[in-house]
């Protein structure tokens, strides 16, 4: 398939969009729900000691850099000219390839306004009839009757994202029951997409000022922002990995 590279004390997938796309395909066409996990800076920095995350992430069938700024120790500019997964763009690059557009999800997200942004994200892609349902995790339905209501549309893809370890826990419990053949976790990446994919309001059009209000906008989720977070990060996890072997 690839290669898998160990940022901080997590294992990441890194392929090429050529090997995704094969990937894609199989896991589309299998009898059994796959699982992709698309994993930020936010992620890592606080679940990468988690016992049930590092379980969940083991036995995913593939786990994926959701933005570049993870990739900073790797030469991420040469990784995405040689053509490699950089981030969440890769899986939209596969849009026409796999015929995503007559693909069918439902979504599992962690409140109404994620919902409302991510619907309306998706349906800029695909046709809003592949949205089958859309499920909110601080409503009121049970567990079993989302399942069952799962079961019941059968979507070729599950989108999940929920707050802290409540996906991880929700996919333990519930991986073996829905029927979908692939189930994409991403409750880290989906506010990046969000602000990256945010509504200009009308005034600031008015005023033509949209290229100042996406500059400002995006400043705290900007590559490379989140690349100078990273390598801090980085430094601070290498120097305590050094005092723990001195220790020894």
């Amino acid at each position: 398939m690839g290669t898998r590279i160990r940022i901080m004390d997590l294992e990441v997938d890194l392929l090429t969009e050529e090997s995704l796309q094969r990937e894609m395909t199989g896991y589309l066409e299998n009898d059994h729900t796959n699982v992709v996990h698309l994993i930020s800076l936010d992620y890592i920095d606080t679940y990468d000691k988690n016992e049930l995350v590092q379980k969940v992430l083991e036995r995913a069938d593939m786990v994926l850099p959701g933005e570049k700024a993870i990739l900073s120790a790797h030469h991420v500019d040469v990784l995405e000219t040689g053509g490699m997964v950089v981030d969440y763009h890769s899986l939209l690059n596969l849009v026409k390839p796999l015929e995503l557009a007559e693909r069918t999800f439902y979504l599992i997200l962690r409140n109404e306004k994620e919902a409302k942004a991510m619907y309306r994200y998706l349906t800029s892609h695909f046709p809003k009839e592949n949205i089958l349902g859309v499920y909110v995790s601080d409503g009121n339905v049970s567990e079993e009757t989302l399942v069952n209501d799962i079961n019941i549309k059968l979507p070729d893809i599950v989108l999940l994202s929920m707050d802290s370890t409540q996906q991880e826990e929700w996919l333990e419990k519930n991986k073996g029951k829905v029927n979908t053949k692939l189930c994409v976790v991403g409750g880290s990446i989906l506010p990046l997409i969000i602000r990256d994919n945010a509504i200009i309001p009308m005034w600031i059009r008015r005023l033509h000022l949209s290229t100042l209000y996406q500059w400002i906008f995006r400043i705290p989720y900007s590559h490379f922002f989140r690349q100078r977070i990273f390598n801090r990060k980085m430094d601070d996890y290498n120097t305590k990995k050094k005092l723990r072997g001195n220790r020894k």
